[in-house]
């Protein structure tokens, strides 16, 4: 999966500020404040909120040696006072003399570009429009890293100084009066020459250490440095500037820092180390780690996110990534506690209400959802992409929940492919895949509204619709780098849609593609959270396929999909997912593939082999089942009562058909369900009772099953 990489301001502007510092020594005691023609310009975020994960990690391979790792050497101090978590510090000692390397990155200003989409008005054949492509070369995508241990936390230090924790009189008791010194960003820095190494830099807030630049004469494999400074077993993060321009690594346990040597091509990254900067254990390089991994290493996020939090509980950046961590477990409670964190601590964040109104969503909330959302849309006018996305979720939330408004949704998802399309050539790759990802999701969901609602033309329209969005993941995974993920999407999506058309499009080419998609994702999945939940995402698909196989009467293919389901969603559920959301489904394909047997071939006593599975989960689900779901789990019970009937297991039978008709009597006065529905399990539950010669119950429910009649006669 694409990762456009994100830049931590704070973390760019150490590094940039690493190579500006280097005037310093060449420069009066107390520097102008006049701005070098060659100095590099702070990198800004121009938009500071990509919503998916920005970065890559990379990881060092195993320990070795080469004639520049002998230039190193690395020696451990006895531990001192560490920041925040840290209960030591590493301390490092190298043979080098240093020289001075400076890194010249800026930022470029936002660009807009694409032009109007015509949208279709109701009712008139739909077709999907054209947007404008994308003009930007794309960054190559960079693997993930492969540590999993979790490193323990200790500040580096260096020559007995440690950022966070000492003092400016530590440092000149250890290392004596500075050779140079003068201010920076409002802070004082002061210059070393600290045998083997001619430039250190000492940069303080207040009178506390805040880092220190220790400069390489020359450039050193990256791998290289962090062996022998015994990094190995961490995993760093790369950060970089607002284009995706890698401007070092940060190795978040230790407080550590390398800045790496400016590459030719802003497209390939230079992994030589030119400095090394210390400073205290924060918890920005854990939360830029975290995004990194947020697709493929859910755990590994989690993790991350964890450590970030106690080290600064008001950080709302973390807290968001932490609910869409916890919500792509399938933990949706946990994740909308963190997504309301996250909008408490930055109310103004539109990109923070946005994930809280999927939260909420996810948790049957609609109508709150949909208020969130609308917050969301009027505070983000100042960033589109983030506009796109909440327009684009207001789509999905109308055309969900008991009574969905597929028009208003339809408006919603046109509002967004207009806002997005203007977006898709932005030269920043966190704007422009951001706009692409909602291009693709708002095509996908106009599909949805018009297979699921009353427009016309809709067998012709939604295909035309569907292969847009094909074609904008197709985009995404040649011109970004994307993964198969995009078009797996497109096919799970396109499955629900056929479902919507009532089994009168075949569904066979886009069931085709999410099998073997889903597969191949699920193949190279490197993560065990991630793995369940691709095996569920594709279980979920293939359930859509046998819905439209089943109303399209073709049963074979029915249950050859409904196995394999069966397959994926039992290996992709797991203890955070809760009944209603994983269990539930579960449980209704376990009764759909025992219903094939029973109506469409008549064997009802295979059809209980799958109603055994089905009744436990299903009850368990009828407890906290909302008026919305009530009738149909009443009706289910009522069908698996005439099989386990013919199957001569009376007691169960008339048992489930009793609980039945509770849920369905409980649907009609929360005003779900027609009175009406209930005829037919009133006469079942009277001839169950007259055939076990319960004559005087068999006569209660005649009367009732005959006073239905009769009212709906009138």
């Amino acid at each position: 999966m694409l990762r456009t990489r994100f830049c931590w301001p704070r973390l760019a502007a150490l590094l940039l500020a690493a190579g500006v510092l280097t005037q310093l020594s060449t420069a009066a005691e107390t520097p102008s404040s006049g701005k070098s023609a060659n100095q590099a310009a702070p990198a800004i975020n121009p938009f500071g909120d990509t919503p998916a994960a920005q970065v890559s990690a990379v990881s060092a391979p195993p320990a070795g040696t080469s004639p520049a790792a002998d230039k190193f050497a690395t020696a451990l101090d006895e531990p001192a006072p560490a920041a925040a978590v840290s209960s030591g510090n590493v301390e490092m000692k190298m043979e080098e003399p240093a020289g001075s390397a400076t890194a010249t990155v800026e930022a470029a200003a936002d660009s807009t570009g694409g032009s109007p989409v015509e949208l279709p008005i109701e009712d008139a054949p739909l077709e999907p429009a054209i947007t404008a492509e994308a003009a930007t070369e794309p960054l190559a995508p960079i693997p993930d890293a492969q540590q999993d241990g979790g490193a323990k936390i200790e500040a580096a230090g260096f020559n007995g100084i440690t950022p966070g924790a000492s003092k400016l009189a530590d440092v000149e008791k250890a290392w004596g009066k500075p050779t140079r010194q003068g201010t920076l960003g409002g802070r004082l820095v002061h210059l070393y020459s600290v045998p083997p190494f001619n430039q250190i830099e000492v940069s303080y807030a207040g009178d506390k250490v805040a880092s220190i630049v220790i400069r390489l004469e020359k450039t050193f494999a990256a791998t290289d440095v962090a062996q022998q400074l015994e990094l190995g077993q961490i995993r760093p993060v790369y950060v970089s500037n607002a284009l995706g321009e890698i401007l070092g690594q940060a190795y978040p346990e230790r407080g550590v820092l390398f800045s790496f040597a400016p590459s030719k091509d802003p497209t390939k990254v230079r992994n030589e180390v030119a400095q090394i900067i210390l400073e205290p254990i924060s918890a920005e390089p854990f939360v830029l780690r975290a995004e990194t991994n947020l697709l493929r290493r859910v755990d590994l996020s989690i993790s991350d996110l964890q450590a970030a939090l106690k080290l600064d509980p008001s950080n709302g950046r973390a807290h968001w990534l932490h609910a869409r961590a916890l919500a792509a477990k399938g933990d949706h409670g946990s994740a909308l506690a963190a997504a309301t964190s996250a909008v408490e601590l930055e109310p103004g964040d539109a990109l923070f209400r946005v994930t809280r109104a999927q939260c909420l969503g996810q948790t049957g909330a609609i109508a709150e959802a949909i208020n969130e959302a609308q917050k969301a849309v009027q505070a983000s006018n100042s960033r589109p992409h983030v506009k796109a996305r909440a327009q684009c979720l207001l789509g999905d939330l109308y055309s969900s929940g008991p009574q969905p408004d597929y028009r208003q949704a339809f408006a919603y998802h046109s509002d967004a492919i207009k806002s997005a399309d203007a977006l898709t050539a932005d030269q920043h790759p966190a704007i422009r895949v951001a706009a692409k990802e909602v291009m693709l999701d708002a095509y996908l969901g106009a599909a949805h509204d018009i297979a699921w609602g009353r427009w016309n033309q809709r067998e012709t329209a939604v295909p035309r619709w569907l292969e847009r969005a094909s074609q904008q993941a197709q985009d995404l995974s040649t011109n970004e780098r994307g993964g198969g993920e995009h078009q797996f999407r497109v096919a799970s999506r396109a499955l629900a849609s056929h479902v919507g058309l009532q089994g009168k499009v075949d569904p066979g080419e886009w069931t085709d593609r999410a099998a073997i998609l889903g597969q191949e994702l699920i193949d190279a999945a490197e993560d065990a959270a991630r793995k369940r939940q691709l095996q569920w995402e594709l279980g979920a698909a293939l359930y859509d396929a046998v819905q439209v196989y089943q109303m399209r009467g073709e049963h074979a293919k029915a249950l050859e999909y409904g196995e394999k389901a069966v397959a994926s969603l039992e290996a992709g559920i797991d203890a955070s997912r809760t009944v209603p959301d994983a269990a539930y489904l579960l449980g209704r394909l376990y009764f759909r593939l025992g219903a094939i047997h029973a109506i469409g071939k008549g064997n009802h006593s295979t059809a209980v082999t799958w109603f055994d599975k089905a009744v436990p989960v299903l009850k368990q689900a009828a407890g906290e089942a909302k008026a919305a779901d009530s009738a149909r789990l009443g009706e289910t019970f009522v069908s698996m009562g005439v099989s386990y009937w013919e199957s001569n297991q009376r007691d169960l039978a008339v048992s489930l058909t009793k609980q039945g008709v509770e849920l369905m009597q409980q649907a009609v006065k929360d005003g779900v369900l027609q009175s009406s529905s209930l005829q037919v399990p009133y006469g079942n539950l009277a001839t169950m009772n007259r055939q076990l010669g319960n004559t005087e119950e068999a006569s209660k429910y005649l009367q009732q099953a005959a006073q239905l009649k009769e009212t709906s006669l009138k």
